[in-house]
């Protein structure tokens, strides 16, 4: 099936997603920085198994336009609703990446209606002092005439994510976290203040908490286990902490089995 690509308008601009497939609409949130683009195999196979499958960029990152500095989880999560309400989904089942988990998990609380189950893929905690303290920026954008700064990007990224990206992988995020430029840090911002551990318990929706076998996350998924309501845990053999980049078809069929 063909992948669609369109925009909403929102008030700072415009949100751009890709979509694939009709039927039941499930939501999915990249890591930051990233794009939809690392969700498009997973578009494919979702399509396949009879779902309208949407992938959106978070504003600032992709083709989305920035909502601006220092803006709130809130903000974010109310860019995912209105993609929800203009596309006419109604509610979706929500998937999250990383920094996009935190995005969806917000989400699930603040427009609780739109939402009707949660998926979190590796998520993490960021709203630690050090971070705080030091404006956690996430990798800062230093060009400079010989091009060392790209060596030095691809180099944190194709080893990075639990090293175990092939290349074709690893030039994807690549490319995402050249496109964000001075907008990467934006979404940081916003999660070095937001205290997801204390939201978790206000998540009503049955959610999936997936990891890899290899991830190099520093907390483990029981973290986030005990904090919520209704959850499970699912574990991707030979998986680090991108498992719908690295291993697309695993990853949709442990998504699907829950679902």
């Amino acid at each position: 099936m063909k992948i669609l690509r369109g925009f909403i308008n929102i008030p700072a601009g415009q949100i751009h997603y890709r979509q694939c497939g009709v039927g039941k609409p499930i939501l999915l949130l990249h890591m930051t920085p990233g794009s939809s683009l690392i969700y498009e195999k997973c578009l494919h196979l979702l399509a396949e198994a009879g779902y309208k499958a949407i992938a959106m960029d978070t504003p600032g990152y992709g083709d989305s336009d920035s909502i601006g500095e220092n803006q709130t989880i809130q903000d974010y999560s109310q860019a995912v609703s209105l993609l929800i309400e203009q596309l006419e989904l109604q509610t979706v089942d929500l998937v999250g990446l990383s920094t996009g988990s935190v995005i969806a998990a917000n989400t699930a609380i603040t427009f609780e209606q739109m939402i009707n189950k949660l998926v979190l893929i590796e998520p993490g905690i960021f709203n630690t002092p050090d971070r705080q303290k030091s404006g956690y920026h996430g990798v800062k954008i230093e060009l400079d005439q010989d091009g060392e700064y790209f060596l030095k990007r691809w180099k944190q990224i194709s080893n990075g994510f639990g090293g175990n990206l092939n290349d074709e992988q690893a030039f994807v995020l690549f490319l995402d976290a050249l496109r964000s430029h001075q907008h990467q840090h934006e979404a940081y911002q916003a999660l070095i203040y937001y205290d997801l551990m204390n939201d978790l318990p206000k998540i009503n929706q049955s959610t999936l908490l997936i990891t890899g076998s290899l991830s190099t996350r520093k907390e483990p998924m029981s973290t986030f286990y005990k904090k919520l309501q209704d959850a499970s845990i699912c574990e991707l053999s030979d998986v680090a902490n991108a498992a719908p980049l690295e291993n697309p078809k695993k990853f949709v069929e442990a998504l699907l089995n829950w679902l």
